[in-house]
């Protein structure tokens, strides 16, 4: 499954494993439905409750707290500072006002029992990041948010098949969030899950889940496929004819917006991934492995007791020597990047002591380990950061 790159494209920090051709079989010859790529998901993880698809993540994540928040009259939210703003966002389009923790260090350790200590009666939930594919072991934390009845969801937009301490990640909390955006481990161009595991939390299917036809979710692949050939060869700025090429094929922006839900197409592309992740997983965790060995403790932090299921990695080092291990990979036609996330979701983090998550923030560069790199491309990759340092 791994595509060799056209002249003038770059390898980018994330790939999805479809490609066009395969999206227009699915759609010609498979009949499945949202139901099946449910059970499929479900099978695969080994994961009970119930799961809502949903048009994103972000949303899977506001349906639960809006939920939560009509039959409690707690009115806050704790989440990790540094952080997707959707997450903030999703918060509070929810009604909710955000409370934020820091990290442990600036290379991804939390330190669950003080985040717990934090916790008061005023929450109502506490969204657990599982970044980069990476879990985090919160148990510490539990008992804390158990007695206070804060409800614990856990953000596996990153980290599906990951696991702790055996189990899947997203099956600890009262309930997950999934995201299927075209830059997340299963790539569906768009959508999402929510898993509840708490049988108390009670939301109905058919006031969240939409599904959009197949001929819309094919002209959604088929926007997304032009969209990332065009950004991926733009970057390369000395052929200048394939970026021309692949800016023709984006359909016109005034063209109108698409509905992003679980529909057949999705869930054929969806079963499609599910039978393949393992080896994808697994070239993945690979090329993880190898550039780590060449990052001496730069890299994100791992858990004695998780298992990875990599998306990719996340470097902190200084700022000097991240310019160069930019500059080394661009001459190789790979991208790394500072992509999540250069501001923490803190209007004034420094203030409010975020200072951690403030340096894996500002020092943090994202490295592509997906399944369409080369070996040749791993050992150029480990050989930019070959003399990296820390930024503290």
């Amino acid at each position: 499954m791994q595509r060799p790159r056209t002249s003038g494209q770059m390898a980018d920090l994330v790939e999805e494993f479809w490609d066009l051709e395969l999206i227009e079989t699915l759609y010609r010859d498979s009949r499945v439905s949202p139901d099946d790529f449910r059970d499929a998901f479900h099978q695969r993880f080994e994961r009970r409750g119930q799961l809502i698809l949903t048009g994103s993540a972000r949303l899977a994540l506001r349906f639960l707290l809006g939920s939560a928040a009509a039959k409690s009259a707690k009115r806050r939210v704790l989440i990790s500072s540094f952080n997707c703003r959707h997450v903030r966002d999703a918060a509070v389009k929810a009604g909710l006002a955000v409370d934020t923790f820091d990290l442990a260090n600036p290379t991804g350790q939390f330190d669950w029992d003080q985040v717990g200590r934090s916790l008061t009666d005023e929450h109502l939930a506490i969204v657990v990041p599982h970044f980069y594919g990476i879990p985090t072991d919160f148990s510490a934390m539990t008992p804390t948010a158990r007695r206070k009845g804060v409800l614990i969801v856990e953000d596996c937009a990153h980290a599906i098949g990951a696991s702790i301490a055996g189990s899947p990640a997203g099956q600890l909390g009262d309930a997950a969030v999934f995201s299927f955006n075209y830059d997340k481990p299963i790539s569906l161009a768009g959508g999402g899950s929510l898993l509840i595991n708490n049988p108390a939390i009670e939301i109905g299917r058919s006031a969240v889940e939409a599904s959009p036809s197949r001929r819309q979710e094919l002209l959604q692949f088929r926007r997304m496929a032009s969209t990332l050939l065009y950004a991926r060869t733009q970057r390369e700025r000395r052929n200048p004819w394939a970026r021309i090429g692949a800016r023709l094929q984006i359909p016109p922006y005034a063209s109108p917006k698409l509905p992003i839900g679980i529909g057949p197409l999705r869930a054929a592309a969806g079963i499609w991934q599910l039978e393949r992740y393992e080896e994808i997983r697994n070239r993945r965790n690979q090329n993880a492995r190898i550039i780590n060995e060449s990052l001496r403790g730069l890299g994100w932090y791992i858990g004695e007791n998780v298992e990875p299921a990599y998306l990719k990695l996340r470097v902190t080092v200084s700022q000097s020597d991240a310019a160069v291990a930019i500059e080394q990979c661009r001459r190789h036609g790979i991208i790394i990047a500072n992509s999540n996330w250069a501001k923490l979701v803190d209007a004034n983090p420094l203030d409010r002591g975020r200072t951690n998550a403030y340096k894996a923030a500002t020092c943090g560069l994202d490295v592509p380990i997906h399944q369409n790199l080369s070996s040749k491309d791993t050992e150029n990759i480990a050989s930019a950061f070959a003399s990296a340092t820390a930024p503290y």
